[in-house]
Formats: C-alpha cells, structure tokens, sequence
C-alpha cells in the first residue's frame, strides 16, 4: 500500500521536473530571440556606398530558410585592401612597362595583386548585430538617437569580415 507521504513527494518531483523543463524552455526562448553573430553569402555589394544584401546561411531549426537583409553596411577592413588593390594596379602595370629603371627589366607587380575584390557578390561574411536600432546612423562618429526601440534585430548588422579566399584569388 502507498503511503501518502510517497504520493506527495512523487508529485513534487514531478512539479520540480516540470518547472526545469518549463525554465529551460523559457531560457531557450530568449536565446533563441537575441541575434548576435551570424555567417551570411553576400548577395550584392555596392562598392560605392560600402552596403551589402546579405543571405544568412543557416536556416531555421525547422529547415526554413532566412530571409535576406538589405543594405548592411560593410566595416572598412572588408574593401580597404580592394580600394588599394585598384589604387595600385595602375601604377604596378606603369612600373612593370618602365625598363628604364634599374633592376625592373622583368618585373610583374600588377599580375601579384589579387584577381579579383575580397569583398564581392557571393563571399561568405560574418555579419554582427548591434544592440540598437541603426536606422538613423549615419556613418560618422556623430551620437544619433535610435528610430526605435527596436534591440538585438538582424535588421541593424553589420558586415565585419570576410570568411575564405586567399590574398590572391579572393
């Protein structure tokens, strides 16, 4: 025969289960709604204004695909070395023409700099979320007050580096 008092602590641990798994639930919730860093293909670049489309690569946990986010702005580090790469060319090709100088009568400096930009339509990127809304950043070191109270959106990324490539093929 079963005691009562056996009876009481079987409910209370199943209630200790339950508020664990409740708990672990909630907790998994709020992880799962704050966005931090994420990896992405880029699926445009406009060079001009250093602003990206960008395709996060992992779908939902239900297979669901991401939906693009539009014109993230790309850190300087990600199109610095593109900007000078092409500053460069022109003159690497002027000197590689010039035998006049002493010891260049053979060189290929232009033909050592990369085929083609780091920072270009279908890379892989690493993309971070800012804690607030971005929308009225713009650009500069100037404070700006949010658009909203928008927090931890995918919607205010920011590209901050470009995975894969090499210096020379991209």
């Amino acid at each position: 025969m079963a005691s009562p008092h056996n009876k009481n602590s079987s409910s209370q641990a199943e209630i200790k289960k339950a508020w664990y798994h409740g708990f672990h639930k909630f907790e998994h919730g709020i992880y799962a709604g704050i966005k931090s860093f994420y990896i992405a293909k880029v699926v445009n670049y406009d060079q001009k204004k250093h602003r990206a489309d960008v395709l996060p690569l992992a779908n939902w946990s239900d297979g669901t695909k991401s939906a693009q986010y539009l014109d993230v702005p790309v850190v300087e580090s990600c199109y610095m070395f593109d900007e000078m790469a092409d500053a460069l060319k022109p003159e690497f090709s002027k000197a590689d023409i010039d035998h006049s100088l002493p010891g260049h009568s053979a060189t290929s400096l232009a033909s050592k700099l990369p085929k083609r930009h780091l920072m270009r339509a279908g890379v892989p990127v690493v993309c971070a979320v800012l804690d607030r809304d971005n929308d009225n950043w713009n650009g500069s070191t100037d404070t700006y007050t949010p658009n909203s109270g928008r927090m931890h959106d995918a919607n205010d990324s920011v590209v901050i580096g470009v995975l894969g490539g090499s210096w020379l093929s991209g």
